[in-house]
């Protein structure tokens, strides 16, 4: 790990510190620095060889010529995940290095970490194979960091938002909770206000398998208002045979410290069937929206929509490939 100086005056940034962390780390929320510690959650995989236990037996038995695989190959090691904080090296001092003062290992063995969130002096962390733990620490000492609990859903988050002071909003799929099979799109809204009961307290759920969000991995297509307490998060659905129609747009719920509620959709599509046949250029706008005194504009793919959040109506569409053609070359809707 390497970290920097950004100079006020506007030169170039210099070496500040580096160190080193046992496996590797998911995203930018991994990583955060407060009151002079640099805090890391990182999963280290699993390491896979050839096993004690040889197949010799077993195959001579079995009249089989086993020159060709002396050993039986399985997993060695299990992954598991840890949480290291660093201590950060002072101007004065000449070392540079930042060394470790404490660590929680052991999370989620044989998982891998989904989502991060450091919050001052806590830390949540997801992890997922079947089940999804979602593990609450406790940053106050950092030479001493503890973990407070341990609660276990099904399914897995995939993006953590703070709501408030005691709640935490997350996005992610729902799975099945024997084989880890994903099932749908979900939302929950946990109970953090206790470090050592953390407790779910609602969740909404899509059960329909090819049911995704990007903001579970674009944090900057996820919105959340404070003030009108408006989640406004990007939709895709896309469909199977004649079950369901497909749907390519944004979904806008209504979260406050107790509920999780549908409010309306906004489909970037006006026919659904235009995305199975319609003809589309290649290039594919990410999911984004802007708010601005109550109108909501929306931008995904191949559209832009804007709505009133308040009455929930459209003030008006636009669609960027409305006059192609087969002569302009078509492309897929999902490019």
């Amino acid at each position: 790990l390497l970290t920097f100086e950004l100079n006020a005056d506007g030169s170039a940034p210099s070496g500040r510190a580096i160190g080193r962390v046992p496996g590797y780390v998911l995203n930018q929320f991994s990583m955060d620095e407060h009151k002079g510690y640099l805090r890391v959650a990182t999963t280290t995989n699993a390491k896979w060889g050839c096993l004690d236990q040889t197949m010799k037996e077993e195959a001579e038995d079995e009249g089989a010529d086993v020159s060709w695989r002396p050993c039986k190959w399985g997993r060695i090691t299990d992954s598991t995940s840890q949480v290291t904080i660093m201590k950060l090296p002072d101007a004065s001092d000449a070392a540079r290095e930042m060394e470790p003062v404490g660590v929680v290992d052991n999370l989620g063995v044989t998982e891998v970490i989904m989502s991060a969130r450091f919050f001052n002096d806590k830390a949540y962390i997801v992890t997922f194979e079947r089940t999804d733990p979602l593990y609450t620490l406790d940053l106050s000492d950092p030479e001493n960091p503890k973990l407070t609990d341990e609660l276990k859903i099904s399914g897995f988050s995939s993006y953590l938002h703070p709501v408030g002071d005691d709640r935490l909003l997350a996005i992610g799929r729902e799975a099945n909770e024997e084989t880890g099979r994903v099932t749908g799109f979900q939302i929950t809204l946990f109970d953090v206000a206790d470090l050592t009961n953390t407790r779910v307290v609602q969740r909404y759920t899509i059960e329909d398998q090819w049911s995704s969000s990007l903001a579970e991995r674009d944090h900057l297509a996820f919105r959340y208002l404070p003030l009108s307490k408006l989640l406004l998060i990007p939709l895709s659905i896309h469909g199977s045979g004649d079950k369901r129609e497909p749907f390519d747009g944004f979904s806008v719920y209504y979260v406050d410290d107790e509920t999780i509620e549908p409010r309306f959709s906004v489909s970037m599509v006006e026919e659904p069937n235009a995305i199975r046949y319609g003809c589309w250029y290649d290039a594919y706008m990410s999911a984004r929206t802007l708010v601005f005194k109550g109108d909501a504009t929306f931008i995904k793919g191949h559209s832009l929509v804007s709505y009133d959040l308040g009455s929930q109506e459209q003030r008006w569409y636009h669609n960027l490939d409305k006059d192609r053609t087969e002569k302009d070359r078509c492309y897929y809707y999902w490019r």
